[in-house]
This record gives structure tokens, C-alpha cells and sequence, in this order.
């Protein structure tokens, strides 16, 4: 069994004192990033270092699939660690955490919101990198699907669950024209309903993630792994408990 974190934010503490901060995405979709799906650099960085202490080992895509389908062994301390969205904190702070601990991390694209070109680092706001810092970065990061424009939300309900199943798949394969993982997504904003999961079986995806939190065995649904969201006050000794209970 392992467990699968997701962190949106890595910022220092000084960056974290205006709430909401705007998202700012090449597609132009407005939204704002709240306060619980930021980390601070020093929470990170204990959190990196407990699991470097305790010898977890970072999982993998393909190690789950094998895992999940093909009864694979995996070291009974195992974690995947997951972004979302592809904020230019992940590049500014997480990445060089990440890569000094030598960690692996699997990362959810929303491609449609990646800019051609980079922009400096700005922190007001919760800007996505561009492509070519992405592919700079594949040494700690794998990218998988995300969506390419229907990373989208009204009130509990994602994109991909109203429109219909044809532009959803579509949707789906714009992604994957630029993911090298086409076969796993994770669900905008933990939001699905049956149809969302019977079309991504249909579009021959194998994973899909969550943000229910919890372990996953085995018997957990392939199209609905669970993900423990990693907020920005959890302190060390809860994270800790995550592994310990």
C-alpha cells in the first residue's frame, strides 16, 4: 500500500500573508488559489526531510501501474508525490528541494494554461510556468493529464461534468498532445461523477486520482486513487501520522 500527496504551492512563509492569491494562466481563466492549498517552504522541507529519514521512496507512475496491475512489489515504504496546475513555485522552491533530497515527483498539467514563453517569477500572484521550464525540469518531474481547458469549476462541479462526453474526450487528447503520461489524470478540484470516470475508461486511461484522502491497496478503484491534500498549516507531527497509523 502507499500513500499519494498533493501540493499545489511551495512558498515561503513571507509569501503566504495575502489570501486569496489570483491565478494568472495563458488561457486567461480567473480563479484564485486559497490559503489551504499553499505549503511553506520550512513545513516542506521538514516533511522532505522525515520522509528522507525514514527511507520512503518515491514512487512512480509506472511503478503504481505495476503495482495496481501487474502485482509488482513496491518497498513497504513507498509515497507518490503529486503537483497540480504547475505554479512557478514548483519550479522558484519545490524543484531544487525535491532534487537535493533526490526525489521523484509525478505532476497533473493543465496544458491549455502553460504559457510559450517564461515570465519572472511573481509573487502576487499564482502564475503557471511555460512549457520549456517544464521540460527543464524532467530530471525530478513526470507530467501527466490534467486537462488542457476544462480545468474549469462551478460551485461543486468541474468542467468535464457538464459539457458533454465528446468535448470532454476531446479535451483529454488536446492534453495528451503534449503530456508524456497519457493513461493517468487527476480529477480538477477532486470533482467527478460516474460519467467523468466511465469517459476516461473509454479514452483507455488506466489511473486517476482524486483528493479523497487515504492509502491505496490494491482494491482501491484504479479511476479513483486516493490523495492526501498537504495544507499549509499541518504540522509535522500530523504529516507524520499520515505514515505512522
Amino acid at each position: 500500500m502507499f500513500r499519494t500527496l498533493v501540493f499545489h504551492e511551495i512558498r515561503p512563509e513571507e509569501e503566504l500573508l495575502d489570501q486569496p492569491r489570483p491565478i494568472a494562466v495563458a488561457d486567461g481563466y480567473q480563479d484564485a488559489m486559497p490559503l489551504p492549498l499553499f505549503n511553506s517552504t520550512s513545513h516542506f522541507k521538514q516533511q522532505l526531510a522525515f520522509l528522507k529519514a525514514e527511507n520512503y521512496h518515491t514512487l512512480t507512475l509506472s511503478e503504481v501501474k505495476a503495482y495496481l496491475f501487474a502485482q509488482q512489489p513496491i518497498p513497504e515504504k513507498s509515497v507518490l508525490l503529486t503537483f497540480d496546475d504547475c505554479y512557478q513555485s514548483m519550479k522558484e522552491y519545490a524543484y531544487p528541494l525535491l532534487k537535493e533530497a533526490g526525489f521523484h515527483a509525478s505532476v497533473f498539467v493543465v496544458t491549455g494554461w502553460l504559457y510559450d514563453q517564461p515570465h519572472a517569477y511573481t509573487p502576487a500572484v499564482s502564475r503557471v510556468l511555460s512549457q520549456s521550464e517544464l521540460l527543464a525540469m524532467t530530471d525530478v518531474f513526470e507530467y501527466a493529464n490534467h486537462t488542457d481547458h476544462f480545468h474549469a469549476r462551478n460551485g461543486l462541479k468541474s468542467r468535464s461534468m457538464w459539457e458533454t462526453t465528446a468535448d470532454f474526450a476531446a479535451d483529454l487528447a488536446a492534453c495528451n498532445q503534449w503530456v508524456p503520461i497519457k493513461d493517468v489524470f487527476a480529477y480538477p478540484f477532486g470533482f467527478y461523477d460516474q460519467r467523468t470516470i466511465d469517459t476516461l475508461t473509454e479514452e483507455g486511461f488506466t489511473l486517476a486520482f482524486t483528493t479523497k484522502p487515504g492509502r491505496n491497496t490494491r482494491n482501491t478503484p484504479p479511476l479513483e486513487l486516493q490523495r492526501d491534500v498537504i495544507p499549509f498549516n499541518m504540522p509535522l507531527q500530523a504529516f507524520k501520522e499520515l505514515f505512522h497509523n
